[in-house]
């Protein structure tokens, strides 16, 4: 990663972004953006002093940093609409990760849709870190919901960079119909226990077909297997059993029409409200099976 963009909006937990974003500019190098919009449909007097007053608060924010003066590191403050802007700044500066603030959650209903974060996320081709815990530093332990398909690479590659050699877990959910019609079959424990077994050890070569297609070592990390009909469920109690600080996941809706889009109502919308940790929305393009995973019914 050469350059990273962080947007704020003078929140703690935009506060909280920043300190994670100077991290990994460290640990990656990076160049480093910090960015604020201000609507521009203020009165010219308005829009002026807070736009100085959010670059003057900024700066103090990015020279209290230790080590600040040895970054690469650029304070903007524009005018616009929040979530094109951060898009439009992101494609102008070229940068390699968007890093937010965790939406504030509504006091009526636990809703994601409508928030600046959904609508980047929804709209960015670039990877997204959602920033939600309380201290910056590495990821200890790091957990990737991934897909049995070719495009799940990118899941895994960035799980893997962001990992950092620590803790990782490939996790993947399976809802097998055959376990199913032969416990209705009236089959013996014993027999459904030797299905199931086999069609793990299927998945977890199927998942080390996408770290080879990432380019990832097979030694550092481990496949983990549930079973269940509900993925957004297993991926979450497995995080909370592993104690991951980060979730990694795809996101698929940038090929999708308006309507589609605007039901953001996937399993990484789940996860981006329901997981405590960090959470990473990779984009994804498609969703091209792989050969290794034929005949596995998978949910993600």
């Amino acid at each position: 990663m050469k350059h990273l963009l962080v947007a704020s909006d003078l929140s703690h937990r935009s506060e909280m972004a920043i300190a994670q974003a100077f991290f990994l500019a460290r640990r990656f190098n990076a160049s480093l953006t910090v960015l604020h919009i201000v609507d521009d449909e203020l009165p010219a007097t308005v829009f002026n002093a807070t736009r100085s007053q959010a670059e003057s608060n900024l700066r103090a924010t990015v020279e209290g940093m230790i080590g600040a003066e040895t970054m690469r590191i650029s304070v903007r403050v524009i005018g616009g609409l929040d979530f094109q802007s951060i898009l439009d700044v992101t494609e102008e500066e070229d940068a390699s990760l968007i890093i937010l603030g965790a939406h504030r959650r509504s006091l009526l209903k636990d809703v994601l849709t409508g928030t600046t974060v959904e609508r980047v996320i929804r709209n960015a081709s670039t990877p997204v870190l959602v920033v939600k815990r309380p201290t910056c530093g590495s990821y200890v332990c790091t957990l990737a919901a991934v897909e049995l398909v070719e495009e799940a690479a990118s899941v895994f590659r960035y799980a893997h960079l962001m990992a950092d050699g620590q803790s990782l877990y490939a996790v993947h959910v399976l809802n097998d119909l055959v376990t199913l019609q032969m416990k209705a079959a009236g089959c013996g424990t014993a027999a459904v226990e030797d299905h199931q077994a086999r069609i793990c050890q299927r998945c977890e070569s199927a998942l080390r077909g996408v770290a080879r297609r990432a380019k990832v070592p097979l030694e550092g990390w481990l496949p983990v297997v549930h079973w269940g009909s509900d993925p957004a469920s297993e991926i979450l109690v497995a995080a909370e059993t592993f104690g991951a600080e980060l979730g990694v996941v795809g996101t698929r809706t940038r090929d999708k029409g308006l309507i589609e889009r605007g039901l953001f109502g996937s399993i990484a919308e789940r996860l981006l409200l329901d997981m405590t940790c960090d959470v990473l929305a990779v984009p994804l393009t498609s969703a091209t099976p792989l050969s290794e995973a034929a005949g596995i019914a998978t949910l993600g």
